[in-house]
C-alpha cells in the first residue's frame, strides 16, 4: 500500500516544533552538528514546510528570498524513513511554492552536503565553486535556473 504523503507549510508552533525535532534528530545528534550552527535567526524569516507520511512528520526543509534568488536549507529526512524519494517530493514542492510566491525569481540555490549531491544533480541543480566545510561537513554550492 502507498503511504498518504502530503506537505504542509509548518507556521504555527506545534509544527515548528516538529521541524526542530526532525532537525535535531538528523543534524545535531546523527550529524554531531552544534545546535548553536543549525538553529540560527534566520528560521524566523525561511519558510518551513514538513512532509508527513501517514500523519507521522518524517522530512522537513525551507526556503527563503536573498539577493541571489531563492535558497532551498534544511532538507532533512528521518533515517528510518530515507530511501523512498521523499527528499525529492519536498525539494520539488520548495521549488514550487517559491516560484508561485515570488514569480520574479527563477534562480535556485543550496549548500549541498557532498553525500548527497547526486539527489541534487537529479533534480537538475548544477555544482559550482570549490566544495567548502560548513559545521564539520563537506559541501557543495549548487544551482539551477529556471526559465519560463
Amino acid at each position: 500500500m502507498m503511504p498518504n504523503l502530503k506537505i504542509i507549510q509548518a507556521e504555527d508552533p506545534v509544527l515548528i516544533k516538529q521541524v526542530f525535532a526532525i532537525r535535531t534528530e538528523v543534524f545535531v545528534h546523527e550529524q554531531k552538528c552544534l545546535p548553536s550552527e543549525e538553529f540560527d535567526e534566520l528560521d524566523a524569516v525561511a519558510q518551513h514546510y514538513l512532509l508527513f507520511e501517514n500523519e507521522l512528520a518524517v522530512a522537513t526543509g525551507r526556503f527563503r528570498k536573498t539577493d541571489k534568488g531563492i535558497k532551498i536549507e534544511r532538507i532533512a529526512t528521518l533515517s528510518q524513513y530515507r530511501g523512498k524519494g521523499y527528499a525529492t517530493v519536498l525539494i520539488n514542492h520548495l521549488m514550487a511554492v517559491a516560484q508561485n510566491t515570488f514569480e520574479d525569481v527563477h534562480h535556485f540555490y543550496l549548500h549541498a552536503q557532498v553525500s548527497v549531491k547526486p539527489l541534487y544533480e537529479k533534480l537538475g541543480f548544477t555544482a559550482y565553486g570549490n566544495t567548502f566545510i560548513e559545521a564539520d561537513i563537506v559541501h557543495q554550492a549548487m544551482e539551477k535556473t529556471i526559465n519560463r
